[in-house]
């Protein structure tokens, strides 16, 4: 008899799967060589390892989430680890304990381990984002509380998540109030003109997703296309909302996330249009 899972929205990293033992190896690589970079340039050593920390998570966090909004090809988070193994080169380290929290919400709706959250998962994940909240973030309990009502109408309803949703948006509702004053920045055209290139080059893989063939880790069964897809505009929503309250630092706060939507579209826009040509007839 298999023991009992803790978690529902956790994912194991099975090793004996190639592309599984590639992303581990390549970010051990990337946490390793970040980390001696800083010990040559003469950092202390906690300093050095929070870096390679912080890279190493950078692009596997980024291939966590492209596998997320993409199930069907694997080899697009592979894009989306370059882009952030990038943008942790050319930014500021991102917030890695508010991504986490976005893996989770996305796992919630899309259910792609196969089975609905617990109980514990849900009061973690409430927990989780109010903290973050009340530490001047209030947006993140706002988007769990859209994670958690999504997860209580679509198919399948896990109607517990209603009471976590409106509790998590009371505690959205009150960190707002107390960071009030908090300047927020409205988007400039650069930004604008970013994340409008972004979410016109993932659109055509969300309406790609109404069928998929990925299954559930757990129970083998094929993963519910509408709740994959309302995953896949969460995630994008999030994202630009809190580039909206932030501007580019939001943007960098969430890097990985935004390397995932990336890489996910460039990928699967690309696979469309060589297949498209292939197709194409030969002409004089």
């Amino acid at each position: 008899m298999k023991p009992k899972r803790l978690s529902s929205v956790t994912r194991s990293v099975d090793l004996a799967y190639p592309t599984n033992r590639a992303i581990v190896i390549i970010s051990l690589l990337f946490f390793l060589g970040t980390a001696c970079l800083q010990l040559i340039l003469g950092k202390e050593i906690f300093s050095a390892l929070e870096s390679g920390l912080g890279a190493g998570a950078s692009v596997f966090l980024a291939w966590a989430f492209a596998r997320e909004l993409d199930p069907d090809n694997e080899f697009s988070a592979f894009v989306a680890a370059f882009l952030g193994c990038t943008g942790f080169l050319l930014f500021p380290p991102p917030f890695l304990l508010a991504l986490f929290l976005e893996l989770l919400l996305i796992r919630v709706i899309n259910r792609s381990t196969g089975l609905p959250a617990k109980t514990s998962d849900s009061l973690a994940i409430l927990l989780l984002s109010g903290w973050i909240s009340f530490q001047g973030e209030w947006a993140f309990s706002l988007f769990t509380a859209l994670a958690f009502f999504l997860d209580s109408f679509l198919p399948e309803p896990n109607r517990c998540n209603r009471v976590f949703g409106g509790i998590i948006f009371m505690i959205s509702l009150l960190a707002f109030v107390k960071t009030a004053g908090k300047e927020s920045i409205l988007m400039d055209i650069q930004l604008g003109l970013f994340v409008l290139a972004a979410t016109l080059l993932f659109i055509p893989r969300v309406l790609r997703s109404g069928k998929i063939k990925s299954r559930g880790d757990l129970t083998g069964i094929p993963l519910d296309p509408l709740r994959t897809q309302a995953a896949q505009l969460t995630a994008l929503l999030n994202a630009i909302l809190f580039a909206a309250l932030e501007g580019w630092a939001g943007i960098e706060s969430l890097m990985p996330l935004w390397g995932a939507v990336l890489g996910v579209a460039l990928y699967g826009n690309l696979k469309v249009l060589l297949k498209r040509l292939s197709k194409a007839p030969l002409t004089d």
